[in-house]
């Protein structure tokens, strides 16, 4: 990994690096196995977690995660409910092709960096109110959403080559990329990220239009979105995407409320 070598190259007795664990409730009979495929596509992954059958998510402090990507979501969401960064993956048809010397992760704003409370507003009471409101407590700081702390940790990374004076050729660089509009809710995000000492490289405000064209200019790693119609429409254009499965907008797509009272209904059955 390109970030772990220039750290290595600055701070030569430094621990602080990206460490991937690969986590599996396998047995550990397919060990060789998994050992084999990662030597085959040389990965660089050293650590292994497997649990027999038992859910992995009780390992997740201990091997202090900072960030857990899973296929499976109820894994993602207990994960986040233990108060670890998660994100459920999906398979990207085709992926644009992505920088060998820079780390690039894009973030969405609300119920993903921040709590879900303002769009709790949008999604109850409607975008007039949500403006107003925002310019109401524009100088008080969101409350945190589920990956403000992978956030926190990337910052941290960062700050490593800022004080040796590597700014512009640091080789990590983080996005936000938010439905908001500027004039009329951005600077309350921006307050929000100042108050908590974080700082983003770059800030998308696209003020409702689609998230996939400015994605795919980018070419993040990895995005991360509450909202499932983003995560599709940023796969489309060959955005490797991340569905963090977290608040209000759970119960909505594409702004029209999901009806799950079916589904509850088999579940009482």
């Amino acid at each position: 990994m390109n970030v772990n070598a220039r750290l290595r190259e600055l701070y030569p007795d430094s621990e602080e690096l990206f460490d991937i664990v690969l986590m599996t409730n396998n047995h550990a009979q397919v060990g060789v196995r998994l050992i084999n495929s990662i030597n085959y596509y040389d990965l660089t992954i050293e650590r292994f977690c497997m649990t027999g059958g038992e859910s992995p998510i009780g390992y997740l402090k201990a091997y202090m995660t900072n960030l857990y990507l899973s296929k499976d979501s109820k894994k993602v969401q207990e994960a986040i409910e233990e108060g670890i960064a998660a994100a459920t993956m999906f398979p990207c048809d085709s992926e644009n092709e992505l920088s060998d010397t820079q780390l690039r992760v894009a973030f969405d704003g609300d119920a993903v960096l921040f709590s879900d409370e303002s769009e709790i507003i949008v999604k109850k009471h409607g975008l007039d109110t949500f403006f107003r409101h925002e310019k109401e407590f524009e100088n008080k700081p969101l409350a945190q959403g589920p990956l403000k702390c992978f956030l926190e940790t990337l910052g941290k990374l960062q700050r490593k080559f800022y004080t040796k004076n590597q700014r512009i050729s640091c080789p990590i660089r983080t996005y936000l990329v938010t439905a908001r509009s500027a004039a009329s809710a951005g600077a309350r995000v921006l307050k929000t990220l100042r108050s908590w000492g974080l700082e983003v490289d770059e800030a998308l405000f696209l003020a409702g239009a689609p998230k996939g064209p400015l994605l795919q200019k980018i070419k993040p790693h990895i995005f991360f979105d509450d909202q499932m119609f983003h995560i599709e429409g940023a796969q489309e254009l060959g955005t490797i995407a991340a569905h963090v499965p977290y608040g209000i907008g759970q119960k909505y797509h594409k702004g029209k409320h999901i009806d799950t009272s079916d589904t509850e209904k088999n579940e009482k059955i």
